[in-house]
């Protein structure tokens, strides 16, 4: 009899061993296909996927998701023909609410154009801004250290982040940006490159081919200065950086603006803005005051002493 009770006892083990592992392997099975872990309260969730939306349409996280999409492509035309399959071209536009209750336009204007400043390759979006303040670029008419010495830059580097949705805030990728930096000056060696977050355009990230200072003064001697080769200034502006696709599709130059991109509002009234360009040029006796702007009413290039408020467009990456 003794014999007979643990024969039972070994069955009945072996039959409560055999449900478990059944029940394991259920378990197991269906952690598999939902590819997720058991989250809080024994939940079991999975994310959601991607899915191609428009523009506008997609929330912040997904439009960086699409933008790290894009910008694993190794040439800027796949990086187009992708973001086309994820419903995203050039000139697509969407409203963004700022912190300050107004809400500004973000428009797309390049696709794998800009560097990331931590040398990762390109990154995938790039986006304009328009416009997200009034300010002026310095406290004082001077153009002295450029863009990277401006007023503007170190309000843009700061707090001016905090005007963007957290979620868009959180995915900008700082970017690398050429600009004359010095201020008055022919010199090549003026352009230098500095990390930005949020930037204003440069004349010929927006006009394309610069040649301002050419057609105005041409090569003879001006009363006032000495100087013939004014076509070294125009130089210098070509340096700072390559037009956005958006731009140049619109036929944007120095002198045209057929599509009327560049005319905004801010508060429902005309601005001119910003560009990050100095001007490059003073006379004798006199000292540089001027940054470039995009004139009230839209024309391409205007100058505005360096104290006074204007516009602030920006443009930033994803």
């Amino acid at each position: 009899m003794s014999r007979r009770d643990g024969g039972g006892a070994l069955t009945a083990l072996a039959l409560v061993l055999s449900v478990l592992l059944v029940v394991a392997g259920g378990v197991a099975l269906y952690l598999v296909m939902t590819s997720s872990a058991p989250g809080a309260g024994g939940q079991v969730t999975a994310e959601p996927a991607l899915e191609r939306k428009s523009f506008h349409e997609y929330d912040w996280d997904e439009l960086a998701e699409v933008a790290r999409i894009v910008a694993g492509e190794d040439s800027v035309d796949g990086a187009v023909a992708v973001a086309a399959e994820w419903g995203i071209e050039i000139g697509d536009v969407r409203p963004l609410p700022l912190a300050d209750g107004r809400k500004a336009t973000l428009t797309v204007i390049g696709i794998a154009h800009d560097e990331r400043s931590d040398g990762s390759g390109r990154a995938g979006l790039t986006l304009l801004a328009a416009p997200i303040a009034v300010r002026p670029m310095n406290g004082e008419d001077t153009v002295e250290g450029g863009w990277e010495g401006s007023d503007l830059r170190a309000w843009l580097s700061g707090e001016a982040l905090s005007l963007l949705p957290d979620e868009l805030a959180r995915s900008v990728v700082p970017v690398r940006k050429a600009t004359n930096n010095v201020g008055v000056s022919d010199d090549p060696a003026s352009v230098t490159v500095t990390s930005e977050t949020l930037w204003p355009f440069s004349v010929r990230e927006v006009c394309g081919d610069v040649t301002v200072f050419a057609d105005e003064y041409g090569d003879k001697i001006r009363g006032r200065t000495d100087y013939i080769d004014y076509g070294a200034y125009d130089d210098l502006l070509n340096l700072e950086g390559e037009q956005y696709a958006y731009f140049a599709e619109s036929g944007v130059t120095c002198f045209s603006d057929p599509d009327g991109v560049l005319s905004l509002d801010y508060g429902g009234a005309p601005t001119g803005w910003w560009y990050r360009t100095p001007y490059p040029y003073a006379f004798i006796g006199e000292e540089g005051s001027y940054f470039y702007q995009v004139m009230e009413g839209g024309y391409p290039v205007t100058l505005g002493y360096a104290g006074q408020g204007s516009g602030v467009t920006v443009g930033l990456c994803l």
